[in-house]
């Protein structure tokens, strides 16, 4: 019986009941809408394209879009989803080489394709040159819209040759040939490297590995240079010479000045000797004894206006 007024504690609630078996039909619904989601994926990839896109170590993807071109932003290592109506491009942005040789099989083009390339002189120089570049990652989309997969041969050889003829045509034949070439070479890389920058493309090294000359042209230079070396040793040999005179006659003046200092001392302590001798006479006397101490003495002679030096009482 409860009275009025008395408080009556709330009857407590029920926890609605979640069979156990109805888990596992659930998780087998989410199993299934996930499998259905890839199979979609896996008809989408048939009919249109894969929509996985894995870029490389050193690669970067241009994507191109159906409905609206090249897209800026560029995709970078790994693995990527795109929409089926968009492709991809891949490019390498590593340092790559572009090679023009006078040996066959030896650059990009099969046979000679060495640079010809006139000197101040008029002479013809074959050049042997490995251009080493990449590409800026961040301009790729745009090599890839205005240049295409083909850019090192519709940009890169051009400009190689245009610029290697138009820095040989300011120097002489001894320049590129001798020892001046690394900075011909210097030169030849400011020049690409100025020309290919609006690219997107980036000149780390030009190497000039071979320049043939005409015959008689490399004779001559050859002997040339041959005599500038002889020239130079006889300069290093005569300069050794002349170091080797200075020096002993710096050394002949270091023996004539000693010697000099030691006959004024020697002058010197005469002097001195000759103003004792003449104050007082029978230093001479001391003198003479102290140099007989300790020795061994059996017979002396005695000069007889010096009288006795020897005391025989001692």
């Amino acid at each position: 019986m409860v009275v009025e007024g008395e408080w009556e504690p709330e009857p407590p609630k029920k926890v609605p009941e979640f069979p156990i078996g109805e888990i596992a039909p659930i998780i087998g619904k989410i199993g299934r809408g996930i499998v259905v989601i890839f199979v979609i994926l896996i008809v989408f990839s048939i009919l249109f394209g894969s929509i996985f896109v894995s870029v490389g170590a050193g690669e970067v993807g241009v994507k191109f879009n159906q409905f609206g071109g090249v897209e800026e932003d560029e995709l970078g290592e790994g693995l990527h989803i795109v929409p089926p109506w968009v492709s991809v491009t891949k490019y390498s942005v590593r340092s790559e080489t572009y090679t023009m040789s006078g040996v066959v099989n030896e650059g990009e083009v099969v046979g000679d394709d060495q640079i010809k390339a006139l000197t101040t002189e008029g002479l013809t120089l074959g050049l042997d040159i490995t251009v080493r570049y990449r590409l800026v990652p961040d301009s790729v989309s745009t090599v890839h819209q205005t240049l295409g997969t083909n850019y090192a041969e519709k940009i890169i050889r051009p400009t190689i040759r245009s610029s290697i003829r138009e820095v040989v045509s300011s120097k002489t034949a001894l320049q590129v040939y001798g020892e001046e070439r690394e900075l011909v070479a210097g030169e030849m890389l400011s020049n690409i490297a100025a020309a290919l920058d609006s690219d997107g493309i980036i000149v780390e090294e030009v190497l000039v590995r071979n320049v043939v000359l005409p015959t008689k042209v490399a004779e001559a230079i050859e002997a040339k240079l041959q005599a500038d070396q002889e020239a130079q040793r006889m300069i290093f040999v005569k300069q050794k010479e002349q170091l080797e005179a200075e020096r002993k006659i710096i050394e002949a003046n270091g023996i004539a000045n000693s010697t000099i200092a030691q006959a004024y001392g020697e002058a010197e302590a005469l002097r001195i000797i000759n103003e004792q001798l003449a104050k007082n006479p029978d230093l001479i006397n001391y003198k003479y004894i102290q140099m007989l101490q300790g020795q061994d003495i059996q017979t002396m002679l005695v000069p007889t206006d010096q009288g006795i030096i020897l005391d025989a009482s001692n």
